[in-house]
């Protein structure tokens, strides 16, 4: 099985493996549990703060009824039932709520009460506001840390008026408070505009200030705006709400939100008020303007009927009295029917024009009202056409009489109407109910505001620990490598504190080598080329060094395999330090034994036994399960041989008692042979080939004829070979050893390689022609939808009493 065949298929292979399910979500949140749980209290503290501090808000609220308006201008309704209406009469809501947010209502009402001026203190936030609940009115509190210029609960100031240039309406004025009721008024810049008193009007710079009240401490500041008026309406508009109570019921609330329940109540009242007056001026207007049309007309209407009287009687007494029969009886009636209507259109349509252009909807409507009139009267007409010229001739006059009375007199009755109308104070939007003072704030709503944030908290919480799971930390558990990558896991380990406390031991050790710094240097430097190198002077080897091969002989697992007279002083008399000789009952170590247990699997079918360890980044403890997992290969009775291939931080001759000299830098080197620079721990069937002393060419030795012999050596010798790598994505030495191992097996921790750099490793290790068998996870924390499981295993672990195994 090789790299590509396991974690190439990160980028093609991801579907439904690669989804974050709802058990996944669940045990996220529970081994973040202290994470969501904080954010949630600061959520939650947070609401509670803005709960109990934020400012009361009252509201109080208005409302209105809209009638049907005149079906037109004049007052005079169609008769004939046949003439059907364009748009059916609909309650003109929606126009009178805009009416009441418009300029013309609004502007009054800001002058009135001040509302484009405002005042607010200096003050720091929070503190101040916490000051502030326990501060009385007209009392100031004493300043906290010496803060002066601030103000802390208690202040007041009455603003009277405040007028500025247009250039600084909207922008920021400080007033500072002095002794004795005085007060100094500086710009933005901090440049003093005047000096003023309470009570008295002051003015300079273009700024006049009345200020009627001020009770606050020297040395307080405090900030002035004066709004502009579209700024001011602005301002109002966010406080202000006016809709229609239900659907088409002409019943609209004016509702105004404020700090002051008075001021609530005020405002909102004067907004009614305003818009009441406003109305009902704007209906005397209309009523002037109409009495004026109809004035005018009414000497017209007269004359009209005048004439119409006078047609009639000249041609009655020309061909006498006619009795009516029933069909021009009919004919009459019908023909005075359309006669009034059309003379009603067109007196509309002679008042629309004085306020629309003949194209305006309005008189096109007017239009088509005559012309399906005139139509309909010809239609009618029609029917009658056997009807006696005389008796026809007699009845179109007495039908003309009767039409311009009929207009005459309804004209004159609207004239009456009118001037009614213009004197009185009628309308058609009334006030139902008028503002009552609000005895309890609507805002903030405090269990909503605490119930929300607690919720909210706890959204955020999850939120949180989720996108830092996909996007922000690093790789974190076995089953997203497993479910994205496609790389096999086979176990992860637990952190354990007590290897954090053989770690501190081992950095406290002795050292056992005795070469001086000055001979560790020179030799480094001697291993700066692999060919051509000899033994150093007084070695009885160094003749066949250049070929690891020539000399070596097999080593048991008992002997050195040689008979150098420095050997007795590297017997197995030293003590390791590893976890699995220290603590073999871990949590941590059993688990280990699970990935050995896998290992054995696939080690068995690789083409040989060689396993090299490694990590995509430094600090996973590839070292930590290389030195383990050796000590717990031997166990089982194998020969192992464990070698430290990172020539360049290496250091597991320490966690068995060892030196680091005379090791694979050597070997490859050519200095000695591989059967002297083996040597055995203190662990039956364990043999360690530690890194020697670093080179400063590591790539270049691992990369030469010597370690590929030398692979091929100990893997006859040896049951398992286990060698310690450097990471592969800081160095290139993991690839070029990868290449000789049949086995390749990468060591991850939890938060220490990203998503990203892990894909690179496979990447490079698929160059190289590694055969990836899997992964496993080092340093995992106890988490605490897995606490159970480690209950198990950790109570599984212990050695048993005597007594409890006799139960």
């Amino acid at each position: 099985m090789s790299v590509k065949n396991i974690g190439m298929k990160s980028e093609t292979g991801r579907g439904d493996e690669d989804a974050f399910v709802a058990g996944d979500l669940g045990r996220l949140i529970i081994d973040n549990i202290w994470v969501v749980t904080s954010i949630a209290l600061l959520v939650l503290l947070a609401s509670i703060s803005h709960a109990f501090l934020a400012t009361p808000m009252y509201d109080a609220n208005a409302v209105l009824r809209v009638d049907l308006p005149n079906p037109n201008g004049l007052g005079l309704a169609l008769q004939a039932q046949q003439v059907a209406q364009p748009v059916p009469l609909k309650l003109p809501t929606d126009v009178e709520i805009e009416m009441v947010q418009s300029r013309n209502v609004l502007l009054p009402v800001i002058d009135q009460f001040r509302l484009n001026t405002s005042v607010t203190p200096r003050r720091v936030p929070l503190l101040a506001d916490i000051t502030g609940l326990f501060a009385t009115r007209g009392e100031p509190v004493s300043p906290i840390l010496g803060l002066r210029s601030f103000a802390w609960g208690g202040e007041i100031v009455d603003l009277a008026s405040l007028r500025v240039p247009r250039d600084l309406e909207n922008e920021p004025l400080e007033m500072l408070a002095l002794e004795g009721g005085r007060y100094r008024l500086d710009d933005q810049n901090g440049r003093p505009l005047l000096m003023g008193s309470v009570g008295v009007p002051a003015s300079g710079d273009g700024v006049s200030i009345t200020i009627d009240r001020l009770v606050a401490r020297p040395g307080t500041r405090f900030t002035l705006v004066r709004y502009s008026d579209v700024d001011a309406i602005a301002r109002i508009h966010r406080q202000l709400q006016v809709m229609e109570l239900g659907k088409d019921t002409g019943v609209i609330q004016i509702l105004y939100e404020s700090s002051s329940p008075t001021v609530a109540m005020r405002v909102t009242d004067a907004i009614a008020k305003t818009y009441i007056a406003s109305h009902i001026a704007q209906r005397r207007e209309e009523a002037s303007e109409t009495l004026a049309f109809v004035d005018g007309e009414l000497p017209r209407l007269r004359e009209e009927l005048k004439e119409a009287e006078v047609r009639l009687s000249d041609y009655q007494t020309k061909v006498g009295s006619i009795k009516p029969d029933p069909e021009s009886t009919m004919y009459l009636q019908g023909s005075l029917d359309f006669s009034r209507e059309i003379a009603t259109v067109r007196l509309q349509r002679t008042r629309l024009l004085q306020q629309f252009t003949p194209d305006s909807n309005q008189v096109r409507t007017s239009d088509e009202q005559l012309k399906q009139l005139e139509n309909e009267k010809a239609a009618f007409e029609s029917r009658f056409v056997n009807l006696p010229l005389a008796v026809r001739t007699t009845a179109d006059l007495t039908r003309d009489v009767k039409a311009s009375n009929d207009i005459y007199l309804a004209m004159l009755n609207k004239s009456h109407e009118l001037d009614v109308t213009r004197a009185g104070t009628l309308g058609n939007v009334h006030i139902v109910d008028t503002p009552l003072w609000p005895s309890k704030p609507v805002k903030p709503n405090r269990p909503l505001i605490i119930a929300s944030g607690a919720g909210a908290g706890v959204i955020l919480g999850v939120l949180f620990v989720f996108v830092r799971q996909q996007y922000f930390n690093g790789v974190r558990e076995p089953l997203s490598v497993e479910r994205r990558l496609r790389l096999p896991v086979f176990g992860a380990i637990r952190l354990s504190h007590e290897q954090a406390r053989l770690d501190y031991a081992v950095g406290h050790m002795p050292s056992l080598e005795t070469h001086t710094d000055a001979r560790t240097h020179a030799h480094g430097a001697a291993l700066g080329t692999v060919r051509g190198i000899t033994d150093p002077p007084g070695t009885s080897h160094g003749r066949a060094a250049t070929d690891v091969g020539a000399h070596d002989q097999p080593v048991s697992r008992d002997t050195p395999g040689h008979t150098d007279s420095s050997w007795p002083a590297r017997k197995r008399h030293t003590t390791a330090v590893c976890l699995a000789t220290h603590r073999p009952a871990d949590l941590s170590m059993e688990q280990l034994r699970d990935v050995r247990t896998a290992l054995e699997c696939a080690v068995a079918v690789a083409p040989n036994n060689i396993l090299l360890v490694t990590g995509a980044t430094p600090g996973t403890g590839k070292s930590f399960v290389s030195a383990n997992l050796a000590v717990l290969a031997s166990e089982t009775g194998k020969r192992v041989l464990l070698i430290d291939a990172d020539m360049r931080r290496g250091v597991l001759a320490s966690h068995f008692g060892l030196p680091a000299s005379n090791g694979l830098a050597e070997v490859l080197a050519g200095h000695i042979v591989a059967s002297h620079a083996i040597q055995p721990t203190c662990i039956d069937g364990l043999s360690l080939l530690a890194t020697g002393l670093y080179p400063p060419n590591p790539s270049a030795l691992l990369a030469t004829q010597r370690m590929r012999t030398l692979f091929q050596i100990v893997s006859e010798q040896f049951d398992l070979v286990i060698v310690d790598t450097p990471p592969v994505l800081a160095v290139t030495d993991a690839n070029i050893l990868a290449a000789h191992a049949a086995s390749t097996l990468l060591v991850l921790r939890p938060n220490v390689q990203t998503q990203s750099e892990l894909e690179e490793t496979l990447r490079r290790l698929d160059r190289a022609g590694a055969r990836l068998i899997g992964a496993v996870f080092n340093a995992m924390p106890q988490r605490r939808s897995e606490k159970r499981w480690h209950a198990y295993a950790s109570a599984y672990a212990a050695p048993a009493s005597h007594t409890q195994r006799s139960a």
